[in-house]
């Protein structure tokens, strides 16, 4: 095996052409989706890039609909509701009033 490596030095670069971008892409979507467990997995085990697949189009999207869910009551209970008897108009004057309220 070590003389294939030695007197090819082409089959490394191109498994690590294959297998980078898989693992990168992998640990990305980890990462950001605070899936601790799968990240470790990913950076420690070396598959040639199949776990990684697996990962990407099959475990990442698993309990994704409960986050949102989530995601969407918290946004709704930040916003601001106006006072009882005040008026809610937006400032003419700033180019990004379209999403800011004033409370008078």
């Amino acid at each position: 095996m070590e003389k294939l490596f030695l007197d090819h030095p082409w089959v490394i670069i191109l498994i690590l052409l294959w297998t980078l971008p898989w693992k990168g892409a992998a640990l990305w979507r980890a990462a950001r989706r605070g899936h601790i467990g799968w990240f470790l997995t990913l950076i420690i085990l070396n598959t040639f890039a199949i776990l990684d697949i697996l990962y990407i189009f099959i475990f990442a999207d698993w309990g994704v609909g409960k986050k949102e869910e989530q995601e969407k009551s918290v946004r709704k209970d930040e916003q601001p509701e106006p006072q009882r008897g005040s008026q809610v108009r937006q400032a003419q004057f700033s180019s990004s009033s379209k999403s800011r309220m004033t409370i008078v």
